[in-house]
This record gives structure tokens, sequence and C-alpha cells, in this order.
């Protein structure tokens, strides 16, 4: 037995080695306490550990005894560039100590001349390892060995293997370290988002909430023709996508690295935006159902009470006409008959705008039957005639019901006339008549304009309201198909 190997105590070794492992709490710290007594023991001049990332980039994480020409500029060498060993670790080819091999690295230090190599050209190569997982490499060198022998090699890879159970501990615990902190910041997200109740703020809003508990510098969201993007792209992007409601729902984040516990993270987060979404759109469809219900509840209502009322005021005012011969009288009980007639009137108007019969047969339709209830003479033009949504159908038909009164009040007219375009993405509607026009800036605050505007803003329309006094008025919407 060499003076070498009488000098080796491995029993004393792998006790050391096995006691800074188990009682440290930082990794790289019992890394090189580790390094450091391996060398001690073996009289083994310089040696050096890699672990890779993620994504099998190399990190010097210890180092001990290191010549001038790698440790030169804060051992730039080791850290940056690859090598042999590194190759065939890689390339899964390191499964087992290798005895000697040359070193590029080595190699470079003196081509360079970054410094002296203390006359080695060589080291012996062992893969960390915990069962079948690899997570990094020791190298080991001295110039006055050139080969190790069994002895010292299955040293090594015992040192290894508990480096490897230690890594893997570590990582674990990490990961669960970073689960829970997932987790937690998660569940403030969904506190602060679960608060939004419109669609389009919500789909705005998601993307900031999320960089700010989350260690990404960009996210996108994308759902049917919108796009909202935060913070800043860079190339590593992880996607995700489904359909929602035959809409395209797309979550990209970019970060510089992702974890594991990102993928599930990313998962979550798209099913919490799929889910609120959806609790969006059910709860405006409520909204629309009740709304509804309460509309048709009043038009019942106004039919029944005052319609009636009106009814028989305009009867027995066309009776008492008769009756009454002095003509001053006669005069007024004609004004309440013909009041009587016009509040008839406009009530079954209003009746029918909040109970709309006939929409059923389609905005075209609709238009002819309320132009003829209320006398206005309406020229209608349709162009690559779609199917609108329930809820944008009743939007627009309100919208044009408005319009429609606001011609026959105050327009001095009984002409007007109603364009609409059709596009796959959406339909532009042009609304134009020839009166007299009004001031915008002295009505728009009207109660008709600010419902026209509300509306189509809460379907994700546009709505540009054109008219001064003598020149008509010009109306153009535009509204998403879906």
């Amino acid at each position: 037995m060499s003076g070498r190997l009488i000098r080796m105590n491995a029993l004393e070794t792998l006790r050391m080695i096995s006691k800074t492992l188990n009682e440290g709490d930082n990794l790289e710290g019992m890394l090189q306490a580790v390094l450091d007594a391996l060398l001690e023991t073996t009289g083994i001049e310089s040696g050096w550990i890699f672990l890779m990332d993620e994504s099998e980039q190399q990190q010097l994480v210890a180092y001990s005894g290191l010549p001038a020409g790698l440790s030169h500029n804060e051992c730039e060498p080791l850290r940056k560039g690859g090598c042999w060993c590194l190759n065939k670790y890689k390339n899964n080819e390191l499964t087992h100590a290798i005895n000697i091999m040359n070193c590029k690295r080595l190699e470079q230090a003196t081509l360079h001349n970054l410094g002296s190599t203390n006359g080695m050209e060589r080291h012996a190569t062992i893969p960390i390892q915990a069962g079948e997982e690899s997570f990094g490499l020791i190298n080991v060198a001295s110039p006055r060995i050139d080969q190790f022998s069994n002895q010292e090699l299955e040293l090594f890879e015992t040192v290894a293997y508990q480096i490897g159970a230690t890594v893997k501990r570590f990582r674990l615990f990490l990961q669960e370290q970073e689960r829970t902190k997932i987790l937690s910041q998660f569940g403030k997200y969904i506190a602060i988002m679960k608060q939004e109740t419109d669609e389009r703020r919500f789909l705005e809003q998601a993307g900031t909430v999320m960089l700010t508990f989350f260690d990404w510098s960009g996210v996108q969201l994308s759902y049917g023709t919108e796009t909202f993007f935060n913070g800043v792209k860079n190339r590593h992007i992880h996607k995700v996508t489904i359909e929602l409601d035959g809409e395209e729902l797309s979550l990209m984040i970019f970060s510089s690295h992702f974890l594991k516990e990102s993928e599930s993270l990313i998962q979550d987060l798209m099913a919490h935006l799929s889910l609120h979404l959806k609790q969006i759109q059910l709860e405006k469809k409520q909204q629309m159902v009740v709304r509804t219900e309460e509309r048709n509840r009043l038009a019942r209502d106004l039919h029944d009470s005052v319609n009636q009322l009106l009814f028989s005021l305009v009867l027995h005012a066309k009776g008492l006409e008769k009756r009454v011969d002095d003509p001053r009288i006669q005069a007024s009980v004609q004004l309440i008959h013909e009041l009587g007639n016009e509040a008839l009137q406009e009530l079954k108007q209003l009746i029918y705008q909040l109970r709309p019969e006939g929409l059923e047969f389609g905005l075209m339709s609709a238009i002819k039957k309320y132009s003829e209830l209320i006398g206005l003479q309406i020229e209608v033009q349709a162009k690559g005639l779609k199917a609108l949504s329930e809820e944008r159908e009743v939007c627009l038909w309100r919208v044009l019901q408005e319009a429609i009164n606001n011609c026959k009040k105050h327009a001095e007219t009984n002409k007007m006339m109603i364009g609409l375009i059709f596009s796959e993405e959406k339909v532009e509607v042009l609304i134009e008549d020839k009166g007299v026009g009004f001031e915008l800036k002295e009505i728009k605050k009207g109660v008709g304009i600010s419902s026209m505007l509300e509306r189509i803003n809460e379907v994700g329309g546009s709505i540009q309201i054109d008219s001064n006094l003598g020149k008509g008025t010009k109306i153009e919407i535009i509204l998403p198909i879906k």
C-alpha cells in the first residue's frame, strides 16, 4: 500500500463528510466544507464542484486549491464555457467515476496565459448522483498523480453519492418552500381579482396583479380579439391556451427562468381566469334576465293600470264633448281628449320599448314595426347580415329605439336612414336624419344620450354622435359581433 493510500483514512473522511452534510443548512457552504475535508484527508491539491441548474447550465458551487490559471478573474475559466467532462455529463456518458481525463480548462488557461496550472493537465471526474437522478460532478486533480487507485475512486464515488442525496434533499426542501410561497401568493392574487366584475377590466388588471405576486418579467393575456400585455418580454416563454365559449383564451408568461412549480401555477391561473370569466358572463346574463323580467313586469303594470285609465279618460272626454254646449268648456274637454290620446300613444310606445315584441324576428322586422307604430319613415340598408348574440342584439335595438324616438320628438322630420354593415368581427351602424339638429355640448348630459353611450360601452363597442343646428344628426356605432 503506498504512502498516499496510508494517509487516506476513508472511514474518517466519510464520517466527517456525513456529519457536515447532515448538520448544515446552507448547501454551498456544506459543499465547500465537504470538498475541503476530502482534499485534506486524501492529500489531493485541487478540486471543484459543479452543480447543474434546470436549464443544464453549470454552477461552480465549491472549489479549493485552484492553480492561478483556473482562479483567474474570480474563477472565470471554470464559470464560463464548456469542457469535455461537462459534455460527457450532458450526453449521459458520465455514469461512474472516470480515473483521469485531460482538462480543456487547464489547457485553455495555458494557451491564453491566464496563469500557472502548477503542472496539472488532467483530473478525475466523479458524477454527483442520487438514484437515477444526476445533479453535477466533482473534479479532483494533483500534479503528482497520474492515476488514482480503485480504493480512491470508490471513496470519491461514495462521497459523491452522499452529496447527491443532500442536494436532492435540499432541492426538495426548496421546492416545497417555493410551492408554499406560490400557494400563498396565489391566494392573495385570487383575493384581489375576485372583486372584479367587468370582463375587460378583469383581463387588463390580471397581468398587472400577477407581476405583483410572481417573479416573472411579463404577462400577456389574449381573449378573442383582445390582447393585454404587462411587463417586459424575453426569450423564455410559457404559454397555455384553452377554448372558452368558442373563443381562444391564452396566457403567456415571460420569465428569465421557470421552476417546475411554475407549470402547475400557470395551469391554476388559467383555470381561475376561465372560471372567473365564465362567472362574469353568467352574472351579466343573469342581470339581463333580471332587467328583462323587471321590464316585462313594468310593461304589464303600465298596460293593465295606466293604459286602461288613460283609455277610460279618452272615452269619457269624447262622450262629455258631445254633451257640452258651452264653447269654452267644449274646447277644454276637446283639449283633454287630445292630450289623453297623445299620452295613450306615448304610453304604447313606452310599453313597446320595455317589452319589444317582434325582436325575435330580427332587427329589420323590429325597426319596420316600430317605425309604423310611431309614424316615422325609415329607410333601412343592410349589407352582409350576420346573427348577433342576444346581448348585443338587445343592446343595439335599445340604442336604435332611442335614436328613433329622438328623431320623432326633436328632429322635426319624418324621415330617417339606418345603415348596417356586417363583417366577421363587427357590425358598423350609421343612423342619420336631415332634421334641425342640435348643439351636442348642450344636450350631451341628457338621459337619452347617456343611456346610448352606456349601453354601447357595456358590450365593448364605440359610438360617435355628430350634430349641428340646421344640419341634422349622424350617429356612428361599431359593435363587436361576439
